[in-house]
């Protein structure tokens, strides 16, 4: 055998069929070939015999299918490496379906012929580049070669079939969808794919408790939503199962038909980006928000997924309920379900007081009576020795309480309640024992341990049995003798209302703010919380009488008479004026009807003083006709005599009114009120009477007490200045020897009588005063008056 050594690295070949003279003839072959005479190539290459094939590279990667035998995809480019003897830069090779031996002549052959690859050549392989083509007759595709004589010839009787062993085989397979098919799928799976990560966020989250609520509480909208939610909702684990083999199901389906069409890596990254971005990250923040509306609009698909996936979800679901569990949505217990509400305020429609009502109720059982309860060194209590006169029950009033314990020796020694109701048909003129009307009404009490919570005892209250009050008691097993119960304070409804709805109740009677810290109210004194000076007795009035008189009077000079009204005389100046030797009492015993002592006023006999009817009942004579009628008490004569201003040029300037001047004017003022009527007492009879001198200084004080006020001084600073000036005018009357009880008489208006005890009589002008002309009275008849003793 000889061995050759071609140029251009073309390996030596082996010839078995020539000798010497072939030799040399394939030399000069070659030479002129490299002097690019064609036509003088007269010797034949070597056969081509193909060993093996190696799927170098392609578009795809390649599938193995029966044998070990490689897949390309169908018209793609496929890089084979071949491997065997006689491959040259003039190698070609094609492909058939027809299954043959090595050295048959290749039949129906594929279109495509494919030359070897020039710098891919070596003494045993060749690298060549391909179009895969599309299966015909079947998947496998063998392999032709030959070795063409000129890149011009190309002849197909020479191609000469490999053989048909495994490793010669190359197999070729399409995409298994069309390409608009694949594209609509993918768009399919990630439209799904973003509907379940929805659907697990959104219908999960909406446990069955909420569920409830809202078909219970939502819109009309929301209720809907809900109502259509529920059947699928209450089957928790089930759901979960379909919903997430859904998802898994479509991302998979996904991912592979993406690979069909792209490469492995390509397909990798895309999937990846476009499941996070549209199937995960925008769906859940959307069901976040609207999984109720999402969740009830796909209803439907999502008991069509159920269905579907039965077979395998339905099982897992039941294992899931077995061990874990059924479900049974979010539960609050006390702690939570008041934090819930705190934390939301900024987002729900509740206000701080019914965030505050909400947090007091849910905190009841955590409370116990000793922390609301008032102690006992701060209760109002009365002992049961105590009379019910005019200071104690002023004292009742002042305190503001409407329930007052009782107690009996020491103050823990609690043995009955006093009911302000109690005190209704109670006389204090009477000055009833306070045991006698305890023992008659006995009203009970409740007794509680310190421990009881406020939910119990907002219980009992609630029933009312025992009343809305109780008295907080401990045992006390301090010292060596026996334990006893031991009083420590009392609670009471409201106490308990208010730590329900954390903040004070204030009643109109309240004195504090609360009595646990015993902060008073910010208001004007009440005038019932002076009663008790009402009660006060004076050494310079001769004459008392009861305290509760004292007090109607006061109230009905202050609100019925006009001239004593609070603009012109005021509260603290009437009460004061009120403690001066103003009462008068007839007594007809031994008396007849013409004695002058029974007689308040004369007729035709001038008067400076105003009289009110106090008790008793008097007989009124008017006019020359003398009509005659009865008064009773709270009936007042005279008020002429306090306000009327005789010998005044013209009245007084609005600016003037109530000055200081205008009152010293009027004092030196001659009056000449006479009365047109008598007044005399039929019966025993108290009256007030209030001169004019005395209503002046009484006057002249308010408007001390104003400017004093105005410049801060408080009562307390000014009573006593008050005091002194009435009662220096009182002395002055009493050693003038006016404060005698003349025939007193005033002109009342001979109309109806009222009934009423506290009826007011009013009455005319004198027919003897002069009447003004204008508004003005004449110069000579004011000279008379200013001149006149």
């Amino acid at each position: 055998m000889a061995k050759l050594h071609l140029a251009n690295g073309i390996k030596p070949i082996q010839n078995e069929e020539h000798g010497e003279d072939s030799l040399i003839k394939i030399r000069n072959q070659r030479q002129a070939t490299l002097q690019g005479d064609f036509t003088s190539v007269t010797a034949v290459l070597p056969k081509v015999r193909i060993e093996g094939i190696r799927v170098e590279d392609s578009a795809k990667e390649p599938k193995i299918i029966d044998e070990s035998i490689p897949s390309v995809l169908a018209d793609t480019a496929v890089t084979l490496r071949l491997f065997g003897d006689g491959l040259t830069e003039n190698t070609a090779i094609a492909f058939t379906h027809e299954v043959g031996d090595y050295g048959d002549p290749c039949k129906f052959i594929n279109k495509g012929e494919y030359m070897v690859i020039k710098d891919s050549l070596t003494p045993r392989s060749a690298l060549v580049e391909i179009t895969a083509p599309s299966p015909i007759q079947g998947s496998k595709l063998y392999i032709c070669a030959k070795n063409i004589k000129t890149n011009l010839v190309k002849d197909e009787e020479k191609y000469i079939h490999q053989g048909q062993e495994n490793f010669k085989i190359l197999a070729t397979h399409n995409t298994l969808l069309p390409l608009w098919a694949t594209l609509t799928l993918i768009l399919i799976c990630l439209i799904f794919s973003a509907l379940f990560s929805g659907l697990n966020l959104g219908l999960m989250s909406l446990d069955r408790t909420e569920l409830k609520i809202i078909s219970n509480t939502g819109t009309e909208q929301e209720r809907k939503y809900a109502r259509a939610i529920m059947p699928v909702r209450d089957h928790g684990n089930y759901l979960l199962c379909s919903i997430l083999l859904g998802n898994v199901a479509v991302n998979s389906t996904f991912t592979i038909l993406l690979d069909e069409l792209t490469s492995g890596l390509f397909a990798v990254i895309f999937s990846t980006l476009a499941i996070v971005l549209l199937g995960e990250i925008t769906p859940q923040a959307i069901c976040s928000r609207h999984g109720l509306m999402v969740g009830a609009r796909s209803i439907m698909i999502t008991k069509a997924v159920m269905a579907l996936t039965a077979p395998l979800a339905f099982p897992i679901s039941k294992l899931l309920d077995y061990f874990l569990g059924e479900e049974i949505g979010s539960v609050y217990n006390r702690e939570r379900l008041k934090e819930l509400v705190k934390v939301t305020t900024d987002v729900n429609d509740l206000d701080k007081d019914e965030v505050n009502i909400i947090s007091g109720a849910l905190e009841l059982r955590k409370k116990t009576v000793s922390d609301v309860m008032t102690k006992l060194e701060d209760v109002f209590m009365l002992p049961i020795t105590s009379v019910l006169d005019f200071e104690t029950m002023s004292e009742i009033v002042r305190s503001g309480y409407s329930r007052i314990p009782v107690y009996e020796g020491t103050r823990g020694n609690i043995v009955t309640v006093l009911f302000i109701k109690d005190l209704a048909f109670v006389d204090p003129d009477d000055n009833t024992p306070l045991r006698t009307l305890c023992q008659y009404y006995q009203n009970p009490c409740n007794f509680v341990f310190e421990d009881v919570t406020l939910d119990v005892m907002f219980k009992q209250f609630k029933e009312g049995h025992k009343g809305h009050m109780a008295f907080v008691h401990r045992i006390n097993n301090e010292g060596e003798g026996d334990p006893f119960y031991e009083t420590i304070g009392l609670v009471t409804l409201e106490d308990v209302i208010e730590e329900m709805i954390q903040a004070e109740i204030v009643d109109e009677t309240d004195v504090f703010l609360d009595n646990r810290s015993k902060r008073r109210r910010n208001r004007p004194a009440n005038k019932l919380q002076d009663l008790a000076a009402f009660a006060e007795r004076h050494e310079h009035q001769r004459i008392h009488i009861s305290p509760q008189l004292t007090l109607a009077t006061f109230q009905f000079l202050s609100t019925s008479v006009e001239a004593f009204r609070p603009d012109t005389v005021s509260e603290t100046v009437l009460r004061r004026l009120l403690r001066q030797d103003v009462i008068h009492h007839i007594k007809l015993k031994g008396k007849t009807k013409k004695d002058p002592s029974t007689y308040v006023y004369h007729q035709g006999k001038p008067v400076d003083y105003f009289v009110l009817i106090l008790e008793g009942r008097v007989e009124v004579t008017v006019g020359r006709e003398n009509l005659v009628f009865e008064a009773g008490p709270f009936t007042y004569f005279g008020v002429q005599a306090l306000t009327q201003n005789v010998g005044v040029a013209e009245s007084p300037t609005p600016s003037a009114m109530g000055s200081l001047q205008n009152i010293n004017m009027d004092s030196m003022l001659r009056h000449t009120f006479v009365p047109d009527y008598s007044v005399r007492a039929i019966t025993d009879t108290f009256y007030l009477t209030v001169k004019r001198s005395l209503y002046l200084a009484a006057k002249r004080a308010t408007l001390m007490e104003k400017g004093a006020m105005s410049k801060g001084a408080t009562n307390e600073q000014f009573d006593t200045e008050v005091d002194k000036l009435l009662q220096a005018v009182d002395e002055d009357i009493s050693i003038s020897g006016e404060h005698k009880t003349p025939s007193r008489q005033v002109s009342p208006n001979p109309s109806v009588v009222p009934a009423s005890p506290i009826a007011r009589v009013s009455f005319s002008a004198p027919r003897s005063s002069p009447e003004p002309r204008n508004g003005h009275y004449r110069q000579d008849e004011q000279e008379k008056l200013l001149k006149s003793p």
